[in-house]
């Protein structure tokens, strides 16, 4: 899963809400027709000031609506109706009083809006060396108004700061050597000023469980009126926690977040936390008894949902709006608004989403191909629920398929495939042998989207230098690490090759591509740099 996408789709345009901190990287920018009012810690001036200094891009610094001075968030809603939605990603650990957040958070939202909040795993970054936050410190916190930081945060701030083989942050992965970035000299002097002016800290340290528990105790409490509606544990150095007024009367199980709590500390993951295997297990439910139903095939692979379906059909699946998503959208409509009588070899279906948004565009059949086993299976169940007669599943590896199967065809679609590839180039290859439209989605190595620092350099285990028709082009191994999410797919090996941004489109544009299109840039995905891209090859 893709956190930000995630947030995107489940918004959407329609809906109008706040990001908060959304600095040099907006997840929902104005700018793409998100309905949006910005709240940050300065002007746009001011943060342009602020980041181009640190050698930033700041070209997509959006205009502030409003400087955050502890007020109500909800002085912005001209409607007087409550916003739909609240995102803020990566704030919540810097907050002096997170309770007083929430409860404006809260104030602002309709009673069915969202709060989202993209949170740092204590594991996977700089706050490795420091001890989990408890609601009893937000407490004391929140007794006290507090609205700067206190002198502890600030020592254990800068006193605590970790570094791991050099960095502040890293992937999901093992091993590695562990420094204290600072010392308790620094910690000390920091904390010890007298605090004229805000001065930012890490004032609270995560893990999932432990995120959840203050949550949850918070509710119970009822200092907060929102419970959570959905969440995800970390990917990359980061979790996702959706919390909503609507949710208020849910609770959870305290003791089982506070026993994942223990095992995270430890490194460990409790089995209840387990990644699901595999395989199909129905347990003892190997028969269904009541009437049949569409949620019945759903709910036989409940745990690997990525999508969800049109809400028209009724059922439960994923979170992710992929049948409505903006690339095939933004593919059909270069191509005049319909795939009218075309036949299209979808590479990776996944769930058939976007094989459903192709047929329902004019193409004549999709015959899509999936290597794993489980999205296999899912595709075919929403074949199924969609009535996808035109669609048809293989399962198996592609790139023998292509090596062997002469056909052509009017349109390939391959997303989010190429950086799951050993050979990139070699599938290209393939792909331009059998068609004149190609329609990728990709992640890429991108030097100006990733500058010496970023932390998602820190999942590049090596480059590979090719030499390709007389083209030089670089390799980079981005191995996936460990893997907890069990609806994560991945590709055939656990060690890729990604291909960086600009040799990407110069091999394209050598395979005979001479129009190409570009879109939906990401340069602050989490995973790495991505983009749509739809090359076309002039008909000889």
């Amino acid at each position: 899963m893709d956190f930000r996408s995630y947030i995107r789709n489940a918004v959407g345009t329609s809906q109008r809400g706040i990001e908060i901190g959304a600095s040099y990287s907006p997840i929902l920018p104005k700018a793409e027709g998100y309905r949006t009012r910005i709240i940050d810690h300065t002007d746009a001036d001011g943060l342009r000031r602020k980041y181009s200094a640190m050698g930033v891009d700041v070209s997509r610094v959006e205009e502030v609506d409003a400087i955050d001075d502890g007020g109500e968030f909800g002085e912005l809603d001209d409607s007087g109706e409550g916003f739909d939605f609240i995102v803020a990603s990566h704030v919540f650990e810097h907050l002096p009083d997170p309770i007083h957040f929430l409860q404006r958070c809260e104030r602002a939202l309709k009673p069915d809006g969202r709060l989202f909040l993209l949170v740092p795993d204590r594991r996977f970054c700089f706050d490795y060396l420091r001890p989990t936050s408890t609601a009893g410190q937000m407490l004391n916190s929140y007794l006290a108004k507090q609205r700067t930081h206190t002198p502890a945060a600030l020592f254990d701030h800068h006193a605590y700061n970790a570094l791991r083989d050099g960095v502040h942050v890293w992937a999901e992965s093992e091993g590695g050597t562990f420094a204290f970035g600072g010392t308790a000299r620094a910690g000390y002097d920091i904390a010890a000023r007298r605090q004229e002016e805000y001065l930012d800290a890490h004032a609270w340290v995560f893990t999932p469980s432990t995120f959840r528990l203050i949550a949850e105790d918070l509710r119970s409490l009822g200092l907060i009126g929102m419970g959570e509606q959905f969440f995800h544990p970390s990917i990359g150095c980061e979790f996702l926690a959706v919390l909503s007024p609507a949710q208020a009367q849910v609770g959870l199980d305290r003791t089982a977040l506070a026993l994942g709590a223990v095992a995270e500390a430890r490194g460990t993951v409790p089995a209840s936390a387990a990644p699901a295997t595999p395989a199909v297990d129905f347990g003892d439910e190997t028969y269904v008894k009541s009437a049949p139903c569409a949620q019945h095939a759903i709910d036989t692979l409940s745990d690997s949902w990525v999508g969800s379906f049109p809400a028209a059909l009724g059922v439960q699946a994923g979170q992710v709006a992929l049948h409505d998503d903006a690339r095939i959208t933004w593919l059909v409509g270069l191509l005049g608004g319909s795939l009218r009588d075309m036949e299209v070899l979808e590479l990776g279906p996944l769930e058939a989403s976007h094989t459903a948004m192709l047929l329902d565009a004019g193409a004549r059949s999709v015959l899509a191909i999936e290597a794993n086993r489980r999205a296999y299976l899912r595709c075919l169940v929403t074949k199924e629920i969609r009535g996808l007669r035109d669609a048809s599943f293989l399962l198996g590896n592609f790139v023998p398929y292509l090596e062997t199967e002469p056909r052509s065809w009017p349109l390939i679609v391959a997303s989010g495939v190429l950086y799951h590839m050993t050979d990139p180039l070699r599938l290209l290859e393939l792909l331009s042998a059998r068609t004149d439209r190609l329609f990728l989605w990709t992640h890429v190595v991108d030097a100006k989207a990733m500058p010496p620092g970023d932390p998602r350099r820190a999942a590049i285990q090596g480059r590979e230098a090719r030499a390709w028709r007389d083209m030089d082009v670089t390799l980079h191994r981005r191995p996936y690490g460990r893997v907890t999410d069990p609806a994560f797919c991945g590709g055939t090996d656990e060690d890729p090759l990604w291909m960086e941004r600009d040799d990407l489109l110069g091999v394209l544009r050598r395979l005979g591509f001479d129009s190409i299109d570009i879109a939906h840039e990401t340069p602050d995905h989490p995973a790495g740099p991505a983009l749509s891209i739809l090359a076309r090859r002039t008909p000889r």
